[in-house]
């Protein structure tokens, strides 16, 4: 079987490592043949040979939201795209996903959607304090502004927001789940996700579930969806609310190549190939820790492999800058606490005094 990749970052380089042992066949497409996906492909394509991309594989996936609309559209013409249509769609745009979510009784924040800072102005006395969000383009908190007591930061663009009241959350949280083509689901253990920024920094598994598993569940039927998800959440007084989720494998779900009996990767590339999609199991207490923004060099990379139960990621991006996230560690140990541990010291490894510098924006 060869699979093709809408998309040439990280996640689909990990897929198809994960993939390979399967015996399939990786083609990936993207804007620039010398994406780290593309790279490790049987063959790359550039965007303007999307229908021969498609033509050459037998079922298509995307690894990121904001890809080429003709690769998606031929794709799902074609009948091959899985996840489909619905799933990036509502994704690329965040009022069309928190609509989705509302309507169909899905537990999210109170919010409402605004075309321009003065619609902002005259409907935000609703909220003490809010988090206005792009509806486009944004990820890793680009795009989102705070605002408190109904005064709009300097410098807040002109745009189509989401304002959303903010959620002082004790715990932020993420399930990864897969769905095959039969409707089979499969749930790998919740996440505490730790950021910055807006970035995520680090994350640990297990947590308590406080019914987040039951929620996948239904949007993961809601949507008809097939592969693997990710679901971010809030967590306030014990009660899960949705923040988003991504139609595709996901950054906290890195944590699985290293401490589950399966990765997300393989779940997604079993679930869209019409493989088994098995519960996960979780082996040990397993985490990461994101490299972001910077080099790492020998001496570092010994420092950071010393720590026991540590393996590193390293994505062979082109150019690295602030808020780039290039790489990762994964982390086990014995116990949750433990791994949180090993990560505070990868930490002080990595970034010292220095955490801030590399999250500038």
């Amino acid at each position: 079987m060869k699979i093709g990749i809408a998309g040439g970052g990280q996640l689909g380089w990990m897929m198809i490592n994960q993939g390979r042992k399967l015996g399939y066949h990786f083609n990936a497409i993207d804007r620039d043949l010398d994406y780290p996906g593309l790279r490790d492909a049987d063959r790359g394509f550039r965007y303007d040979q999307y229908r021969e991309f498609v033509d050459e594989s037998d079922v298509v996936t995307y690894e990121f939201e904001h890809v080429d609309d003709r690769v998606l559209e031929y794709a799902d013409r074609q009948g091959k795209l899985l996840p489909g249509m619905e799933p990036v769609m509502l994704k690329r745009d965040r009022s069309k996903e928190k609509i989705f979510l509302q309507r169909n009784g899905f537990p999210v924040a109170r919010f409402f959607v605004a075309d321009s800072i003065d619609h902002i102005a005259g409907e935000i006395d609703r909220f003490h304090k809010a988090v206005a969000k792009s509806t486009t383009g944004g990820y890793d908190g680009k795009g989102q502004y705070i605002i408190t007591d109904g005064k709009i930061p300097p410098g807040m663009p002109e745009d189509r927001y989401v304002v959303e009241e903010f959620v002082a959350y004790d715990t932020e949280a993420s399930v990864i789940a897969s769905r095959d083509v039969d409707g089979r689901k499969a749930f790998h253990l919740a996440s505490k996700n730790v950021n910055s920024k807006g970035m995520l920094l680090y994350n640990v598994a297990p947590m308590d579930d406080f019914g987040m598993r039951e929620i996948v569940s239904s949007l993961l039927d809601r949507l008809h969806y097939v592969g693997t998800i990710g679901v971010e959440f809030f967590i306030k007084n014990g009660r899960p609310l949705v923040n988003e989720f991504s139609p595709r494998v996901h950054n906290s779900g890195h944590h699985t190549l290293l401490g589950s009996s399966i990765s997300q990767f393989e779940q997604h590339v079993r679930a869209i190939s019409g493989l088994p999609v098995p519960e996960p199991q979780l082996f040990v207490p397993s985490g990461i820790l994101n490299i972001i923004g910077r080099e790492i060099d020998h001496d570092m990379m010994s420092r950071i492999l010393a720590v026991q139960g540590t393996q590193v990621y390293w994505y062979g991006k082109a150019g690295i800058r602030p808020r780039r996230k290039v790489g990762h560690v994964n982390v086990v140990s014995g116990t949750a606490e433990g791994v949180e541990e090993k990560i505070r010291s990868l930490m002080e490894i990595l970034y010292g005094e220095r955490l801030e510098d590399f999250l500038i924006y």
